[in-house]
């Protein structure tokens, strides 16, 4: 393992999502590096106690802490004090989010920045940028709480839209359902009014989306083809339905398989879409890119 004792800290990157935390190291332009040279990813249960109950639990907190002590230790030579931290969808809406804030920045020197949607999809266009081939095109990043929009309408020209529909978010909305068959009907219901509740003007139209996220990804490893269509998705719920068991899919993807079924299905029947195709893509990029474009995390000296 790289000694990264003596690292700018000005190199590295947490992001809090609503299912993991993940750590990019980043090369320094004098070190002639380019693009991410490390990156950890640890799963948690943010999305989960924000989306059920509103708040982060203890146990959470508890677990993040001492997450983040392990990974300080791990690359000593980083400054927590000094990382550019940022906080997406369940983060947004969790109502005890400055308690834990505070608790960071007091046990470790961290500052969290908890950026709107609005952002969190302005990072994923920057990021995902110079991967558009034709104008327009859209991408999608299906996340735990929520999907993020980009239309690449001309080179000067974008839209971006953030729908509070997640695969964790509809898990948990759908936690009391009766059978797998209400679980199906009840979350198309409710994705359907929240694409056509947050979607402003009329309903674009593309015969052709780009998608990215967990589970577009699980979605095309269960398919074993980088695009589907609608006829793909609903033959994945009918399996669902009927009890198929996933046996080269980690536990935690399992849970979300169906909901973010129902997340991506909805892009067929509200926006015209007749196929989906894969790409990997992140706020990461985005997030490297554009620091300088948010506020300050270190402290003040």
């Amino acid at each position: 393992m790289k000694n990264y004792t003596g690292t700018s800290a000005k190199n590295a990157y947490l992001e809090f999502g609503s299912t993991s935390i993940k750590l990019y190291i980043v090369p320094s332009v004098s070190e002639g590096g380019d693009g991410v040279e490390r990156e950890r990813k640890v799963p948690w249960s943010l999305g989960y106690d924000v989306f059920s109950y509103g708040r982060i639990s203890p146990r959470t907190m508890a677990h993040c802490v001492s997450t983040l002590k392990e990974l300080r230790e791990e690359f000593s030579g980083i400054s927590f004090e000094d990382v550019t931290a940022v906080g997406t969808a369940a983060l947004r809406e969790a109502q005890n989010a400055e308690i834990f804030r505070r608790l960071l920045e007091n046990e470790l020197g961290l500052r969290i920045q908890v950026i709107e949607g609005g952002i969190e999809a302005f990072l994923l266009e920057t990021g995902f940028r110079s991967m558009v081939e034709k104008f327009p095109t859209a991408l999608f990043d299906l996340g735990g709480g929520s999907n993020e929009i980009i239309e690449y309408l001309n080179p000067a020209s974008t839209r971006k839209t953030s729908i509070p529909v997640g695969a964790i978010r509809l898990h948990c909305q759908l936690r009391r359902a009766r059978t797998l068959y209400n679980y199906v009907e009840q979350g198309r219901v409710i994705v359907e009014r929240e694409m056509r509740e947050h979607i402003a003007g009329s309903m674009p139209r593309y015969p052709e989306m780009l998608g990215t996220g967990g589970t577009v990804r699980a979605i095309v490893k269960s398919l074993g083809r980088e695009s589907f269509t609608i006829e793909d998705l609903q033959g994945l719920i009918q399996r669902e339905i009927h009890g198929d068991v996933w046996t080269n899919m980690p536990r935690h993807r399992r849970l979300l398989f169906l909901p973010g079924i129902l997340s991506v299905e909805a892009l067929f029947m509200t926006m015209g879409v007749r196929t989906i195709t894969y790409r990997k893509a992140s706020v990461k990029e985005g997030l490297i890119s554009f620091t300088s474009m948010l506020p300050a995390m270190g402290r003040p000296s």
